[in-house]
């Protein structure tokens, strides 16, 4: 297929019910959060998490940047995984160079795997034990590296009774930990560059699979850590002249009577999008397309009033996140 041939923007609005957005590994797995602000974030590695694993366990789409295993049952490092594509790349060690290895690798892995054609990757290789190489690639699709709840959130530390003994011979079960918001309503900026994805070929279908897994993907999230995720709304603005508003999330504001950190369903606020649709209605010319999906609960307003994404001046479709090709 051919790559994508305009640029596009993504906005993603999603709620997060007593649970944990994106655990801290170096902070006990306590939610992100800004010091500052007091507001909730959530890395990119987060959500092009949730992607990936809605593309593998869902679409059955082969993902190079997954956990794998050594016959021995234990992780692979890089270098472990691109050894799993060395024979479908005809790679032989012995008489290829690094640069071929590399040409070699580069075709077959973009050819199988859709996260490196829409994030990029950087893939070690290993020729023998004192020669390598690497793999790497600019994603067409980037996402904030810290995107943020609307409003500040409240946090809790929970502890409750594990299903097992602390150890074999204790007669009292352990205390499981866990650390949770309240409530949060967080806001997630994209950007799909149409100049990288002809390095990668990141073609049309490409882009569809990755709205509807960022929306999915959410809805998927329902292991006991991240179950209270929800999807809102997905605005996806399409260009056609290489032109990009920027930074979509600081156009739209949390409106509510309700102390923020009270917040506890959609239904005790509303989003204002005063500012983002008023930057596309100045760029008409420019903006090619506003596709869209929402809840039905999200309320949206516009200098006060109630909001339609119909009500824009310029061309608006319904984004079909259930039956991407």
């Amino acid at each position: 297929m051919a790559p994508i041939s305009d640029r596009s923007e993504i906005l993603f609005l999603y709620e997060v019910r007593d649970a944990n957005p994106n655990g801290d590994p170096m902070d006990e797995n306590k939610p992100r959060l800004d010091p500052e602000t007091g507001v909730a974030t959530v890395t990119d590695v987060r959500i092009k998490r949730t992607i990936r694993d809605y593309w593998f366990n869902r679409r059955g789409l082969e993902i190079l940047v997954r956990d794998t295993f050594t016959p021995e049952g234990y992780l692979k490092d890089g270098k472990g995984r691109a050894a799993d594509f060395f024979a479908r790349a005809d790679v032989d060690k012995g008489r290829d160079s690094a640069v071929t290895i590399e040409q070699k690798m580069k075709k077959v892995v973009l050819e199988n795997c859709i996260d490196v054609r829409c994030f990029g990757s950087t893939l070690p290789f290993e020729i023998d034990k004192k020669k390598g190489g690497s793999l790497t690639l600019t994603g067409p699709v980037q996402f904030s590296g810290f995107n943020r709840s609307l409003h500040p959130v409240s946090t809790q530390f929970i502890q409750g009774t594990a299903a097992f003994a602390s150890t074999g011979t204790s007669a009292q079960k352990s205390f499981r930990e866990d650390y949770i918001v309240h409530y949060a309503c967080i806001a997630c900026y994209g950007v799909v560059n149409e100049i990288a994805a002809r390095d990668t070929g990141m073609s049309e279908s490409d882009r569809a699979l990755l709205l509807e897994g960022l929306w999915r993907g959410t809805e998927d999230l329902i292991s006991r850590s991240k179950m209270g995720h929800r999807p809102l709304l997905l605005v996806h603005l399409r260009y056609a002249d290489g032109f990009r508003l920027g930074d979509l999330a600081s156009r739209v504001s949390l409106h509510s009577d309700l102390d923020p950190h009270k917040l506890r369903t959609v239904r005790d606020y509303a989003i204002d999008v005063s500012a983002l649709a008023t930057a596309i209605e100045a760029h008409a010319g420019r903006v090619s397309e506003v596709g869209f999906v929402q809840a039905t609960e999200l309320e949206l307003v516009r200098d006060g009033a109630p909001f339609q994404w119909s009500d824009l001046e310029v061309p608006v479709v319904p984004l079909n996140v259930w039956n991407a090709s």
